[in-house]
């Protein structure tokens, strides 16, 4: 992340070469960030504030975790823009950025385990070499097989065993991201009952809490779509936590 790892920025070709030439290399790195941090994030980093410290001290804390692993760089910004979201972006296997809203941080209030949690969804998918891939996102896909069945019969024809599988491969990329960032997040010391709380959060802001295969089909055009299988997912990985504790005797 931003001050616990080294973010390479290698997209100094997305100055012009008139620039490059005439400006210092420093002021060029300046530029290029910015550039890189606006397109991916939609909007300008915010890098002070209320907001920027609250990031800041989930980061901090993640950081304990997410520094052991040597593989993977990660920069998250903190965009000024109004959308409740979060979202990464993996340039290759091994950079990606994550772009944090400044109203998702208002939107999650003092619940500073609930937007950890946002913030390890994200750090899951920067984690997760499989989804990175075409190849990948396939075994994801059809390892979950039946939803994929399921929705390429309504939907039809190849073209919908194609859609079938492009959503079975999101749905399963973004489980894993789930599970690999309740990892993280627990292994940093968070309530694994916040990010219960993060899912309830952002059911009740989306308004739908309509289980069945109609659920699963209106959530088709969401990139974090609140599925049942997603809930329920995070319902397992809840009660293995507790079963993992109780056999520590914590």
């Amino acid at each position: 992340m931003k001050y616990l790892v080294s973010f390479c920025f290698t997209l100094l070709s997305a100055l012009p070469t008139l620039a490059q030439g005439t400006i210092p290399q420093s002021a060029q790195s300046q530029l290029a960030k910015e550039l890189v941090i606006e397109r991916v994030c939609k909007s300008p980093e915010v890098t002070s504030g209320a907001e920027f410290d609250e990031l800041q001290r989930v980061e901090q804390k993640l950081g304990t975790v997410i520094n052991q692993d040597r593989q993977h760089r990660t920069y998250v910004a903190l965009a000024n823009s109004p959308v409740i979201n979060a979202w990464a972006t993996n340039f290759n296997l091994n950079i990606s950025m994550i772009c944090v809203p400044v109203a998702m941080v208002h939107f999650m209030g003092d619940a500073e385990g609930e937007l950890a949690f946002i913030l390890s969804h994200e750090i899951g998918h920067t984690l997760d070499d499989r989804c990175k891939t075409e190849e990948g996102r396939l075994a994801v896909a059809n390892s979950r097989g039946s939803l994929g069945a399921v929705l390429g019969g309504l939907l039809g024809g190849q073209k919908g065993a194609a859609a079938a599988s492009k959503i079975s491969q999101q749905r399963g990329c973004e489980e894993r991201a789930d599970e690999i960032g309740f990892y993280v997040f627990t292994a940093s010391g968070y309530n694994p009952y916040d990010a219960a709380g993060a899912f309830g959060r952002i059911e009740m802001y989306l308004g739908d809490t309509r289980t069945g295969i109609f659920a699963r089909l209106n959530a088709l055009g969401s990139d974090h779509p609140m599925t049942p299988d997603r809930i329920r997912h995070m319902r397992v990985l809840l009660i293995n936590n507790a079963v993992q504790k109780a056999g520590r005797g914590q």
